[in-house]
C-alpha cells in the first residue's frame, strides 16, 4: 500500500503577489529613511543640545524661574520635531 499526498499547493494571484511586493519595497524604504535619519550629523547634535537645554530648564525651574523652563522645553519639542521630520 502507497500513501498518495492530498496536499494541494494554492498559487498566489497576480493582484495578491505585487500586493505583497509593494509591501516589501515600503518596509525597505522606510528602514532606509529611518537608517539615513539615525546617521545624521544634525541628530546627533540635537541629541547634545537637547541634553544641555534640559539641564539648563532644570536650572530655571530650581531657581523659580518656570517662564524660561516653559520655554526652553517648548523650544526642545519644536526642533526635535523639525530635526526627525527631515
Amino acid at each position: 500500500m502507497t500513501a498518495t499526498s492530498t496536499t494541494k499547493r494554492t498559487r498566489k494571484t497576480e493582484d495578491e503577489l505585487i500586493a505583497e511586493y509593494q509591501a516589501k519595497i515600503a518596509r525597505i524604504e522606510e528602514r532606509k529613511r529611518l537608517d539615513e535619519m539615525r546617521s545624521s550629523p544634525t541628530l546627533k547634535d540635537f541629541e547634545k543640545f537637547k541634553k544641555q537645554a534640559a539641564k539648563f530648564a532644570q536650572a530655571c525651574v530650581d531657581n523659580q524661574r518656570h517662564d524660561i523652563a516653559n520655554s526652553t522645553l517648548a523650544l526642545i519639542n519644536t526642533i526635535e520635531r523639525q530635526v526627525k521630520d527631515s
